[in-house]
């Protein structure tokens, strides 16, 4: 699907590219070529009147002439009596037969028109009265064509090379922009993927549970509630699985953003404490030190219980992988118009490696503990999910002195 997107997108590109480049060479071919033409029609005029040139060839006195003159154009000048036989031909770089002349005369008599052109012949004519009688200037063709035919297969190698160019480029940035579609759908495979997998694991227990009561149907729920409340408790597993994975569906189509900004104020220091306060006896049963240092009267905008929802993932994470004996030290205080949340405990240090991915999705540095303690890999990826949408940003470090730091930065209330 990407390689196919890919080329749309080159295609388009190129399109709307080729539409552009053939607009902008057709318009120079055209001003170029007519260029060419009226200069010929210089020397036309030039060659009948000599005592006249034309407007931007004409001297100022004390100044240099404004242009330089036409080229060297070969003209002839055709003087006629009153019966439109040849009187006199006057020539300039170029010889004329009186035969040819004659021919050439009658055919402009057979076109009426004052000027024109004879293709046959390469010649570019004017007729006008004059005082001598009917004057015919004739003007070769040659250095109009030629240049003109020069002119079209430059614009011609200037369009290929353009093409190239611009399709080099095209590819460039195909690649470019399409990178964050092809990481995203990457993403969304890994993500499906790993959905199934965690998602078989709790049905394939909850199929053998019933295989097992199915086989020993004469004995009673009594005898059998070992199997039934670990199915129960593979149920609530795959139950908690699936809300979580809709929460990030949700997140991705940007529906939860609607209920974030329509609830208003929360009192952030009293949630944390109160979340702190829950976790106290899961820290007790785990042997390990709770503390706490809440600033109070910290207020914030935004969804109360999704702010709930990170400080119980960052307080259970934190009881989960702190070890034995060890402590974990909640803060929470005002910096430049922020709310700032802390979360740390001792224990296991996460590799620098590691810490970049430990906001994705199904992500964990710890799989052997997976089952164990009841965890997807989801949890750190939907609390930023919701720090983000409420404007604001979470991060971890992790070291041997400190453990592991989780910090999270919300706007204030104004």
């Amino acid at each position: 699907m990407i390689k196919k997107l890919k080329w749309k997108f080159i295609i388009s590109n190129m399109f709307f590219v080729v539409t552009i480049l053939i607009a902008i060479l057709s318009m120079f071919f055209y001003s170029a070529s007519e260029h060419f033409v009226r200069q010929t029609n210089m020397a036309l005029a030039m060659a009948i009147d000599k005592d006249r040139l034309p407007p931007p060839f004409q001297l100022e006195v004390g100044n240099p002439r404004k242009k330089d003159p036409p080229p060297p154009i070969p003209t002839f000048v055709v003087t006629l009596n009153s019966d439109h036989t040849v009187k006199s031909v006057e020539e300039s770089n170029i010889t004329v037969t009186s035969e040819l002349a004659s021919t050439l005369v009658q055919l402009v008599d057979s076109r009426d028109l004052e000027k024109g052109a004879l293709s046959d012949y390469s010649l570019r004519y004017i007729k006008i009265n004059s005082p001598e009688g009917i004057k015919i200037g004739f003007a070769d063709q040659s250095y109009e064509l030629s240049n003109t035919k020069t002119l079209l297969i430059n614009c011609f190698l200037l369009f290929l090379v353009a093409l190239i160019l611009f399709f080099l480029l095209s590819l460039y940035l195909s690649r470019l922009a399409l990178k964050p579609v092809e990481k995203a759908w990457q993403q969304q495979n890994q993500f499906i993927a790993d959905a199934s997998h965690e998602l078989k694991t709790p049905l394939t227990v909850i199929l053998a549970n019933l295989d097992i009561l199915s086989s020993h149907e004469d004995r009673t729920i009594q005898d059998q509630s070992k199997w039934l409340n670990n199915t129960k408790e593979e149920a609530s597993r795959m139950k908690q699985l699936v809300e979580n994975l809709l929460f990030l569906a949700r997140s991705d189509a940007g529906v939860i953003n609607d209920v974030i900004h329509s609830n208003t104020l929360v009192d952030f220091s009293n949630l944390v404490l109160k979340s702190t306060l829950i976790f106290e006896s899961i820290a007790f049963e785990n042997k390990v030190a709770l503390a706490n240092e809440i600033e109070n009267d910290i207020m914030l905008n935004g969804c109360e219980s999704q702010l709930k929802q990170v400080v119980s993932i960052l307080l259970d994470n934190a009881c989960k992988y702190a070890e034995k004996n060890g402590t974990i030290f909640i803060e929470l205080k005002k910096s430049n118009h922020l709310a700032v949340l802390t979360v740390r405990n001792s224990g296991e240090v996460i590799p620098p490696k590691e810490q970049i991915h430990i906001f994705e999705r199904f992500y964990r540095t710890d799989k052997s503990r997976v089952r164990k303690e009841g965890g997807y890999g989801l949890g750190l990826s939907i609390a930023k999910t919701i720090i983000e949408h409420h404007k604001g940003k979470i991060s971890v470090v992790s070291n041997q002195s400190d453990g592991t730091i989780f910090t999270v930065t919300l706007p204030l209330h104004s």
